[in-house]
């Protein structure tokens, strides 16, 4: 995956279009995959930052496999930290990804000890309703605000936040304004944001104005394919692409905004669980050359 750094385009006759429009080259994650885990973050290889992945996709739509995957792949690739914050009681999904859960800072700190610097943080409860939105808040802040505040000048952050079923963790006050934050000042110290939803619509707009990368999976109605499609660009030219989607691949569209770049991909390959190694390898130790 290639992503130019060339100067910008002339713009469009006509607003309602993209002027570079074309429309996207399908290509399996097998393939895609190795790529954008070299491309993630590094737009500009002479300087490379972090940057926010927003993913989108109703219920059973593969967001978890997706993106379970990329950061199986990142992991290995970049031997760059992450944290999966997860909160369901149930989710198959998460287990298959193979890192550490924790449910606490004091696991997920003595987990980087041992070397484990992917990891799952999972805290469950047995309360509901009100109660149990208040125990999630606590939780989800309390290792937010823990690890931002680990950040200095000389030991910047080189850490993914991934916030699954973000829909939920913005209905928590305290935990929104976290992932705002996160979202809006984060790169800087080194954090890279990724937000997973069901819908585009509701939730802080942030997350689409301060993501370069976009995933989105095919959506149920019209309704929502004319508000996701306008994530890619003009909704006259990608609604058409999101219609196309397959659902029974779970083919999804993933773009660069800074460079355009796009494509319709699918996971080809099943999710299993695989634990990062503590080393860094190389791309030819991924692809299993040599």
């Amino acid at each position: 995956m290639t992503v130019p750094t060339g100067t910008p385009r002339a713009p469009a006759a006509d607003w309602r279009i993209d002027a570079d429009f074309a429309w996207p080259e399908k290509v399996p994650w097998s393939e895609l995959g190795p790529q954008f885990a070299l491309a993630f973050g590094h737009a500009d290889p002479a300087d490379p930052q972090p940057e926010n992945l927003e993913v989108f996709g109703q219920n059973g739509s593969g967001k978890s496999h997706a993106v379970g995957k990329i950061y199986q792949e990142r992991a290995f690739v970049q031997q760059r930290p992450s944290i999966i914050f997860a909160h369901k009681p149930i989710d198959k999904t998460m287990q298959k990804i193979g890192f550490p859960i924790a449910t606490s800072w004091d696991e997920l700190t003595k987990n980087a000890r041992d070397g484990h610097i992917n990891q799952i943080y999972w805290p469950r409860t047995r309360l509901m309703g009100a109660p149990r939105k208040a125990w999630y808040d606590r939780m989800m802040t309390d290792v937010l605000d823990r690890l931002w505040a680990s950040v200095t000048e000389k030991t910047p952050a080189d850490t993914d936040i991934v916030i699954d079923d973000a829909a939920y963790a913005e209905k928590l006050p305290e935990t929104r304004e976290r992932i705002e934050q996160y979202l809006r000042e984060g790169r800087a110290p080194g954090f890279s944001t990724a937000i997973l939803k069901q819908r585009v619509q509701g939730g802080t707009r942030l997350t689409s104005s301060e993501a370069q990368w976009t995933l989105g999976f095919r959506p149920k109605d019209d309704d929502d394919c004319e508000r996701w499609s306008q994530m890619f660009g003009s909704k006259r030219q990608w609604m058409p692409v999101l219609r196309s989607l397959d659902w029974n691949k779970r083919e999804f569209i993933l773009k660069h905004s800074r460079s355009g770049v796009a494509y319709i991909s699918w996971m080809d390959q099943p999710l299993v669980p695989m634990v990062p190694p503590r080393k860094r390898h190389t791309m030819r130790d991924w692809l299993g050359i040599g």
